[in-house]
C-alpha cells in the first residue's frame, strides 16, 4: 500500500468518527425571542390592570365607609330629633292638664289650682297646695316647691290633694334628676290612690325612669300596664311608642 493510499484512508476514518452537532436554526432563535417578549407584555398588563383594579376597589371601600359614617349620623340625628318631638309632647300634655285644672278649679286663668269640689271643707289644704303649685309655675322655685309639698303631705294626710301632690313632687324631684325618689313619689300615686287621675301619667313616668336606670324589664312592664289600664290616655300613646324602641 503506497503512501496515498493510507493517508486517503485516514482520512476517511477522521471524517467518520468525528462527531456531528447540527446548529440549532436562526429561525427558532427568533421564534423563542419573539414569544418571550410577548410573554413579558402580557405580565405587564395584567399587572396594570391588578393595580387599578385594587386602587378602584380602595376607593370604593372608602365610599362605603363614609356613607356608613352618614348614615349613622343621620340615625343619630333622627334619634335626636324623635326625642324632642316627645319632650314637646310631653311639654303639650302637661300643659293640656293644668289648663283642665284652671278650668275645672279656679276662675283665674293665671293660677294653677285643684278643682273646687275635691276641698276638704276648711280650706287651710287648699291653700297650702295652691301656695306650693305657684311656688312652681309662678316663682320657677323648684327646690322649695318640693320641700312644700313634702310639707304638704304630711300636714294634711287625709286631703284629696294629696294624689297630686305625690305626682307634682315626682316631677319636681325627676326635674332635679332625683331619679330614685321621684320613682318612689310616683308609686304613692300608682299604688295607693288607684283612681287618680294622674296615675296612668305616674305609671308611665316610672317606665322611663326605669328605662334611664336600665331596668328594661320593669320599664316595659310598666309602659304595658299604662297601655292596658289607660288604653285611650295620652301616657298610653307614649308608652307604646317607648315600648316600641325598647
Amino acid at each position: 500500500m503506497n503512501k496515498s493510499t493510507i493517508k486517503a484512508a485516514m482520512l476517511m476514518a477522521a471524517f467518520i468518527s468525528y462527531p456531528l452537532y447540527a446548529a440549532a436554526p436562526i429561525s427558532d432563535a427568533t421564534v423563542n425571542t419573539a414569544t418571550n417578549a410577548e410573554l413579558l407584555n402580557r405580565i405587564d398588563e395584567l399587572t396594570r390592570v391588578m393595580t387599578a383594579r385594587n386602587k378602584m376597589q380602595i376607593r370604593f371601600q372608602t365610599q362605603l365607609n363614609q356613607l356608613g359614617q352618614e348614615v349613622s349620623q343621620m340615625k343619630g340625628s333622627l334619634e335626636v330629633f324623635a326625642n324632642q318631638l316627645e319632650q314637646i309632647e310631653e311639654r303639650q300634655r302637661n300643659l293640656y292638664q293644668m289648663i283642665d285644672e284652671v278650668q275645672k278649679g279656679s276662675t283665674n286663668p293665671s293660677r294653677v289650682s285643684a278643682p273646687v269640689n275635691q276641698d276638704t271643707g276648711d280650706g287651710v289644704d287648699r291653700a297650702a297646695y295652691q301656695s306650693a303649685v305657684d311656688l312652681v309655675l309662678n316663682d320657677k322655685q323648684y327646690g322649695q316647691a318640693i320641700t312644700a309639698f313634702e310639707a304638704f303631705v304630711i300636714d294634711h294626710p287625709k286631703s284629696s290633694y294629696v294624689p297630686n301632690a305625690q305626682y307634682w313632687l315626682g316631677q319636681l324631684l325627676y326635674k332635679e334628676k332625683k331619679r330614685n325618689e321621684a320613682r318612689v313619689a310616683f308609686l304613692v300615686v300608682t299604688d295607693k290612690y288607684p283612681d287618680s287621675n294622674k296615675r296612668a301619667d305616674a305609671m308611665f313616668k316610672i317606665g322611663i325612669i326605669d328605662e334611664y336606670l336600665g331596668n328594661k324589664d320593669s320599664a316595659r312592664s310598666f309602659y304595658q300596664k299604662t297601655i292596658n289600664e289607660y288604653p285611650s290616655s295620652s301616657a298610653a300613646g307614649l308608652s307604646a311608642k317607648r315600648l316600641k324602641a325598647l
